[in-house]
């Protein structure tokens, strides 16, 4: 009997500790240096003209919804861009969760006219 319950507690630690693996936890650093590297991925591609800019919801309200909007070119490489996001986005809301955090649960509203300057996309409302 004795050897059949440390069986059992032997595999339960294995268990769990691969849980707690998988489960790492996410820092407000780790989502700052994220949220960093998209913003210089979105830097290094340069607008011509208005018709260029697009924008992507990203991040996670503890209330649900995007942090904000982040303005790019189209001639970025969308899909990665896309997959960039989606990363800190999971991110994010795994962070909230995690740590209990609340918000106002405001909703930023999409920009309605962008243009390009200086060729980078602008909000100009």
């Amino acid at each position: 009997m004795k050897i059949l319950l440390s069986f059992f507690l032997f595999v339960g630690v294995f268990a769990s500790c691969e849980q707690l693996a998988n489960e790492a936890e996410v820092t407000s650093v780790q989502l700052e240096q994220e949220l960093d590297q998209i913003k210089n991925f979105i830097a290094k591609t340069n607008c011509s003209g208005s018709t260029d800019c697009r924008f992507i919801a990203f991040g996670s309200k503890a209330c649900g919804g995007p942090q904000g909007y982040l303005l790019y070119s189209s001639g970025i490489d969308e899909e990665a861009l896309k997959k960039m996001v989606a990363q800190y986005t999971a991110a994010e809301d795994k962070y909230n969760k995690a740590n209990g955090i609340i918000s106002d649960c405001s909703l930023p509203t999409p920009p309605s006219k962008m243009g390009c300057e200086d060729g980078k996309c602008i909000q100009t409302e």
